[in-house]
């Protein structure tokens, strides 16, 4: 009888308004119990998590419709490849379904929580939330891979935004080399051009050419792509670059120097104009430039953010150290 008591109990649970209603009209007991386990056996088949783990490589088309998101751009960026597991989560957001985490080697994203949940027998959810802001993704099975469409929310009044999203299947690898390339040598050549406000570095400079800039640097691996711009990462160089969708021209040029989720890229080592080395410190730069035009700091992950931005550069800082210099595109 306990045994029977149970399952009428869940099923009140999950259907009690016509569990009421079958009392109301005079059902007996048995009834009840036949009416919840025939509810019980209608419940949608899901994809098992044994069949879907693994690793993905994650692309996505540019956000519809444009909104300019700027430095808010981060919390609708998931990792570039993520690995779903088979364990539901036992801790914060992961205890609202599965395991997903960044795949080995690859940066985190900003969100503080995320997890993945089947929706069917074809279908599956992952979402990626800093607890206010971030990305829910429906994907559907196509062979090994999965497609679909991500959408934002914000905790804030804001459009919601939408993209079509690509996961390729891909191997896990213990190291994942994209991630780990060789570090350059930080012994500077005489000669060597300087990060100039405005301008850039060399022939890497705003409104250059596609072209030019391989032909100095090398092939870039495409990443992200924009309503306006895409980017491609020279991570052997430390430099990442975007350039304009119609024109092809540079827009934006960033130099990084061990920021702390950006290990794909090697250190640049490059000189700085206005006697600013990549040892300088915030003070030393305000110095140099003057009061800045805007600034901004935080801390995450008990890592303290600061970035100074001046008309044409600007710095980023973790834990007082320069890990990032921006040239702004016009």
């Amino acid at each position: 009888m306990d045994f029977f008591f149970r399952v009428v109990i869940h099923g009140v649970k999950q259907a009690a308004a016509r569990v009421l209603f079958l009392g109301m009209v005079g059902f007996t007991f048995a009834d009840c119990v036949a009416f919840v386990r025939a509810q019980e056996q209608r419940k949608p088949e899901l994809v098992k998590p044994e069949n879907i783990q693994g690793c993905y490589e994650l692309t996505l088309s540019a956000w519809r419709p444009n909104l300019n998101l700027g430095e808010d751009a981060v919390f609708v960026t998931p990792p570039r490849r993520i690995q779903l597991f088979a364990e539901r989560g036992t801790q914060g957001w992961e205890s609202e379904g599965y395991v997903v985490k960044p795949a080995p080697g690859v940066a985190p994203s900003i969100h503080r929580g995320s997890y993945w949940s089947p929706k069917n027998s074809q279908s599956i959810e992952i979402v990626w939330t800093t607890g206010f802001s971030g990305l829910a993704m429906i994907l559907k099975i196509e062979g090994t891979d999965l497609r679909g469409e991500a959408r934002s929310f914000w905790d804030f009044p804001r459009r919601q935004q939408k993209a079509d999203v690509t996961a390729r299947k891909v191997e896990c690898q213990t190291v994942d080399t994209a991630a780990a390339p060789h570090r350059v040598d930080c012994q500077v050549a005489e000669g060597q051009p300087k990060i100039v406000p405005g301008e850039g570095w060399g022939p890497v400079r705003t409104g250059a050419a596609s072209k030019t800039v391989d032909a100095f640097l090398g092939e870039g691996r495409p990443s992200r792509e924009y309503a306006h711009v895409y980017f491609k990462d020279y991570e052997t160089k430390g430099i990442q670059v975007s350039f304009e969708n119609d024109s092809g021209i540079v827009h934006n040029i960033y130099f990084y120097h061990g920021q702390g989720d950006s290990p794909e890229f090697a250190v640049f080592c490059g000189l700085i104009d206005k006697g600013i080395s990549w040892q300088s410190s915030v003070e030393g730069v305000k110095t140099a430039y003057g009061q800045p035009t805007a600034e901004f700091s935080g801390t995450y992950l008990g890592v303290v953010s600061k970035r100074l931005v001046f008309e044409g550069i600007d710095f980023r800082f973790e834990n007082e150290k320069m890990v990032r210099i921006g040239i702004p595109g016009n």
